[in-house]
């Protein structure tokens, strides 16, 4: 007998070995990932904010226990870096991008400060000052430029970018289009609000803050605008985009009062440009509390942020119809009023900014289209290759003067870190050492 149980064991450890071995060979490591986000509340006097830093796997696996694994005060070091570089304290972190080689973050500050920082070490490369105000910087996907929008002075400005090299420039004369000198008729207010490229980095979508939308040859010098549209055609303040296949999806929202409340998501036909663009109306809720902001491709999907509404809406680039939409109200946070977004890189998560219940910016006080409760970061789940949302709940941040709750997310991005995991699981009733797990109960 016990001969025979010494020749079981020698049989069952290495087979069991071997199929352990198979079951973690079967499953792909995972590229490890951080989320970025940040906080346009003061943390020195009318300066800084905060940038948040997660851990990906961490705040996606159980978000409401999730904490940052660093956090930088821009008051603080950086603050100086910018300040000696610009004449001026940095304030409102808005707008938060990576190029696309992933090593470079790229800050807008309404202050009217754009920051290149090194995505590994956290140290800022430069710090180059904009004007009065920059909205956003988008870095194209070439990684040669960022382009950049002053709504205060109604300018869109090109920055010459060479991350190798930590070099960063732009001519006044060469690199910025006065946008002011375009006004007039369906073109009543030109201020730029949200600049992105399609995927050639070629052509900059300019969405305007009274509406419509300019088209600019970002690789001539002077630059120059190719196509327009009115505001009938796009309407006012636009702050999302994306690409999905071969159509650029925009939005227009709230926020201003030109449109406190506004929620229209369009599908950019780019087939003939330099000639011509056209817009097709994909979505619309004009009967609806509803103010359009963020975006992502999620498959082939686009979600579209709904701040005012509180949930994201779910549409089919096949199709361009409505399939769905994810609400993101919980008892802990009832009014998320959610705003940016990124998608995890192997498109299992969306992260969704949560705006606070004292909105720094985008929001009327008329109808307080991006007034939030609890702000932080939400977690979504995605199925059905983007089709279908879960929500599992948030990482909150906090900012607390006297007692009020001045913390107010906007920016947020995700930076892969060049690691991978692998993570080894093994299905309800797989055989291991010593006996099976057991059954799931039905």
């Amino acid at each position: 007998m016990k001969y025979s149980r010494q020749i079981a064991q020698r049989i069952r450890v290495p087979f069991l070995s071997a199929m352990i071995a198979t079951l973690t060979a079967a499953v792909p490591a995972v590229q490890a990932y951080e989320v970025w986000l940040t906080d346009q509340s003061d943390t020195g006097k009318e300066s800084g904010g905060f940038l948040y830093i997660y851990d990906g796997a961490q705040l996606a696996a159980n978000p409401s226990s999730a904490k940052p694994s660093q956090t930088i005060d821009f008051s603080g070091e950086i603050g100086t870096f910018c300040e000696e570089a610009t004449k001026k304290a940095v304030r409102r972190p808005h707008m938060l991008f990576f190029n696309a080689g992933q090593d470079h973050a790229i800050i807008s500050f309404l202050s009217g400060q754009v920051l290149f920082m090194d995505a590994a070490t956290k140290k800022p490369d430069a710090c180059l000052s904009m004007g009065k105000n920059v909205h956003a910087a988008w870095p194209t996907p070439d990684q040669k430029m960022a382009i950049a929008a002053n709504i205060a002075e109604k300018k869109f400005i090109r920055i010459w970018t060479d991350y190798a090299a930590h070099k960063f420039t732009f001519d006044p004369e060469k690199d910025v289009i006065n946008l002011g000198a375009m006004e007039g008729g369906e073109r009543p207010d030109t201020s730029p609000i949200c600049p992105i490229t399609e995927s050639s980095s070629r052509y900059a979508f300019v969405t305007l803050r009274g509406g419509g939308l300019i088209v600019v040859d970002v690789t001539a010098t002077p630059m120059a605008v190719v196509a327009t549209l009115n505001n009938n055609q796009i309407h006012p303040a636009g702050c999302g985009g994306i690409q999905a296949g071969d159509t650029l999806y925009i939005n227009s929202g709230g926020g201003w009062p030109v449109a406190p409340l506004s929620y229209d998501v369009y599908a950019i036909d780019m087939s003939n440009l330099p000639k011509s663009v056209s817009a097709k109306l994909v979505s619309q809720r004009d009967d609806r509390f509803a103010d359009s902001h963020g975006m992502a491709a999620v498959g082939r999907y686009v979600w579209s942020a709904d701040r005012a509404g509180n949930n994201v809406e779910i549409i089919d680039t096949l199709s361009n119809l409505s399939v769905g939409s994810v609400d993101l109200t919980t008892d802990a946070n009832r009014d998320p009023a959610p705003d940016l977004m990124d998608v995890a890189p192997d498109g299992q998560y969306v992260f969704v900014g949560l705006r606070g219940p004292n909105p720094l910016t985008g929001n009327d006080k008329t109808v307080n289209n991006a007034k939030g409760t609890v702000p932080g970061v939400g977690v979504i789940h995605v199925d059905a290759d983007g089709k279908i949302g879960h929500y599992k709940g948030q990482a909150a941040i906090t900012n607390l003067k006297d007692g009020k709750e001045t913390a107010d997310t906007h920016g947020i991005a995700i930076r892969t870190t060049g690691e991978s995991r692998t993570i080894t699981s093994f299905p309800i009733g797989t055989i291991v050492e010593g006996g099976a797990l057991p059954k799931k109960k039905k």
